[in-house]
This record gives C-alpha cells, structure tokens and sequence, in this order.
C-alpha cells in the first residue's frame, strides 16, 4: 500500500484566545521565487576592530560567551554609488531637518531600488551563547533565537532567564543568540564598509551558514574560540539531508528574524526540530507600505528621524524611559538595550551601535522577504508551529487588518497560535516572561501535533 501521513489531535486544546481558521484563505501570489543564493566558504580573512566583552550571566548554571562567524560569502546587494547626505546637525532648525530628512529617506529609497546581483563581501556576524556549566553530549536541546530590526540580541535575556526560571521547565542545554550583519555588535565589527541597501534573503542564508557550517557538533560546557571554526564539510552536508546528529534545534524568531527564520526553514527543514514564531513579518506581495507601519509615518521614515546619541549612557536610559515606545517595555529589556544597544562617543556621550540609517535600510528591504508567505504552505508539516502575536486590543496588524489571520494559517498542518494579552508586536520586549511560557511549551511538545507515519 502506498503510504500517509495522519494526524494525532494536539495533546490539548487550543486556546481561546487564538485566531481560528479563515473562512476563505487566499491563494499564492503566482509570482515566481528565484532560490536563495548559495553559502560560499569566504576567504580566510580575520578582522582587527572584533572587541568583544566577557561578562557574566546572572543565572550561574550557565556560562555566557560571545563568538564571531562570517557571514554567507556572496551578497545580492551592491555598494552604494554614492554616500548617504549627512544627519542634520544639532543646531539645525525643524525645517532645516524636515528637509536633510527628506534627502535620506530619497537616498534609502534609490538604494533599495538598485538591481541585485552576486557580490562577493565578507561580512561577520556576532552571536551569544548560553551553555550549561553540566552540558554533556546528552543535553540536545539547543535554542536559536533571531531578533527583530533594530534591537541588539542582548534584548532576549530577560525572556532567557525567565524561561530558565520556570519550575520544572525543560532542561535547555545550550542557547544562541543570533546577530544580523547590519545590527548591534555585529554592525560594529562590519563598521569599516559604506551604507548598503538590505536583502532579507541574505540574512535567512546568515541564518543558514551559521546553522549549517559554524554551530559545533554537539553540546558542551568547554570553552570555544571567539571566532568559530568551520565544521568539516561532509558534516555540513549531511546536516542539509538529515538535520543535527547530537542537538534538537527549536528556533524562535521575531518579526525580522522570524521571517528570516522561516525561510531557513523552508530551506533546509531537516535542521529544524520545531518554529515559534513572535509577530513574524511575513507578508503577501502587493502588501502597501503603510499597511506595514505600526502607526504614522512608516517605520522607514521613523528610523531615518529618530535620536542617535546622547550626553551619557544615563541620559539616554533616562530619555528612552520617559518615550511611551519604550515606557511599555519590560524594565529589564530597557536596561539591556541601553547597555548594549548604545556604543560609547566623544566625551563620554553614547550612540546607537546600530545607527539609524542602517536600520532605515533594513525597514525599507521589508518586501524581500515577501516569498516566505507564497512559500509557506509548502514548510514540511514535520515542524510544529507556534505563532505568538499580539494581544493588546487596538492593536494594529502587520499587513492591515484580518491579515495576521491569514498568516497564521497559511501553514495550517501542525500550527497552533496564541494571543499575548500583554503585547503589541514587541512581544520580546513587552512580554518576556509570557513569551518564556510559550517556549517552554514549544520544547515540551505541548503545542506538536505527532505526524505517524502508515504503511
């Protein structure tokens, strides 16, 4: 007989609070999706400006460390022609800035209008792991986490420590948090090339060169390099056909890196153990820019106008607290954007690490990533998934209204969804030990529904 797949019922019943099924879902676009650039090895290069910090972590079971990779090797975006036209000036008047403003936002359109090619870069990427000091080759569960645009990878800890703070919760071996290029850390140590236009496809194959070719075989308390090696290619081989031998692989990404993370995942499936998914930013072709924007002018044109630096490192915590953007936050995640969002200036002032032009460029490469939503559908229906999406009513949605609905049940076999009460789309901010909750539950298989396979 030829074979099947069925489904069990999940082990309990979905929450109230979620989106039940739509009544007439829409089909794909029909547009055609060209594949994801190949991860070529990049040459042997090492960097000079890498300053990365040990500190301690405050759960002491676990030892924190920061290491480098490079990036996948070809990008599809080029160098700018030109230089972006200079910030306004301090002194600068409100008509005066209105209008630098406007000649920024102009620069960030043309470069994301430039044509994409193959262009060989050598980017890095910096990335925080959190391992068990009793780790042994055991301990297979491993945690990927990939930020959203415009917040440094530090911003996860909270969620981190209450979900290692859970009486009785599942025993996490090893944790890493991802870094994009243009972000935090790892714009830092990419800070010496131009301004360049984003492509959210080259970010999931970052995604996918550090799953695939730098994340080590298998857990261990031991110490790694700050720049970590390469893994023998017939391991990175098999890993493409059947996943980690020695780790289970549960990724959470948020917004920008939940998109990213999807499309890894569509990618190569195998080296994925299951997805939760906080507010992904998938959206349908054709999708207009406002309908992508939180609230006003659209987050593009926000990133391009908002502050960049202040006196002190106090004064910036005490200038960010008082804006109801980031007064919503959990304290504790405002405290670790502060110290690791913020990158010392002149005379004891500090700046955004990630400055605001970059994360315009990467606002505007929103519609990159809009293959995800035709190819979602076709994710393996082996990867349970968990949507974790704003709760707070008023709320607006990604994609305009009922389109969170339809995203959540673009992949509708083994896909479960839940409604942060607490939360808007910053849920990782907003919400951390919520969010912890509901990756615990991910790991535990609370949300799976079990493929069996019949013969």
């Amino acid at each position: 007989m030829r074979g099947f797949l069925s489904l069990r019922p999940l082990s309990r019943p979905m929450s109230s609070f979620s989106y039940p099924p739509p009544r007439s879902p829409r089909s794909t676009t029909g547009v055609a999706h060209a594949p994801l650039l190949p991860i070529y090895p990049p040459p042997a290069l090492n960097i000079t400006n890498a300053a990365v910090v040990s500190r301690s972590f405050p759960d002491s079971r676990y030892i924190l460390s920061t290491h480098i990779v490079p990036a996948a090797h070809l990008r599809s975006t080029p160098l700018p022609e030109s230089p972006p036209p200079a910030a306004a000036p301090d002194t600068a008047s409100k008509p005066e800035r209105r209008a630098i403003n406007a000649e920024r936002i102009a620069w960030v359109k043309a470069q994301a209008q430039r044509q994409r090619g193959r262009h060989e870069r050598v980017l890095w990427s910096a990335v925080n792991r959190y391992v068990r000091k009793d780790a042994t080759d055991g301990d297979g569960v491993t945690l990927f986490l990939a930020h959203a645009n415009g917040f440094p990878k530090e911003t996860w800890e909270p969620a981190i420590l209450d979900l290692l703070a859970i009486p009785n919760g599942p025993v996490i071996g090893e944790i890493w948090a991802w870094e994009a290029t243009h972000h935090g850390a790892s714009y830092l140590l990419n800070s010496g090339l131009p301004f360049t236009a984003c492509n959210w496809a080259d970010d999931a194959r970052d995604v996918l060169n550090f799953l695939l070719h730098f994340l080590p075989s298998g857990i261990s308390s031991s110490d790694l390099p700050t720049y970590l090696p390469r893994v023998a290619p017939e391991e990175s081989a098999l890993r493409k056909v059947r996943g980690f031998s020695e780790r289970r692989l549960f990724a959470v990404g948020h917004s920008f890196g939940g998109c990213c993370s999807t499309w890894a995942a569509l990618t190569h499936p195998r080296l994925f153990t299951a997805l939760t998914l906080v507010d992904p930013v998938i959206s349908r072709f054709g999708t207009p820019n406002h309908d992508l924007a939180m609230s006003g002018p659209s987050l593009m044109e926000g990133a391009v106008a908002r502050r960049d630096s202040w006196p002190s490192r106090e004064d910036a915590h005490k200038a960010l607290a008082a804006n109801p953007f980031f007064a919503a936050w959990d304290p504790r995640v405002l405290d670790a954007y502060v110290a690791h969002g913020l990158v010392a200036g002149p005379s004891g002032s500090v700046r955004l690490a990630m400055p605001p032009l970059q994360e315009a460029l990467a606002f505007e490469a929103t519609m990159t990533g809009a293959p995800v939503w035709d190819l979602l559908p076709t994710l393996d229906e082996r990867i349970p998934l968990r949507w974790v999406l704003p709760g707070r009513p008023g709320e607006p949605e990604i994609g305009g209204p009922n389109a969170t609905q339809e995203r959540v049940w673009r992949r509708p076999a083994n896909s479960t969804n839940i409604r942060i009460a607490q939360a808007g789309h910053l849920v990782v901010q907003q919400a951390p030990r919520e969010l912890a909750r509901e990756i615990a539950g991910m790991i535990e298989g609370k949300f799976t529904q079990q493929l069996r396979a019949k013969l």
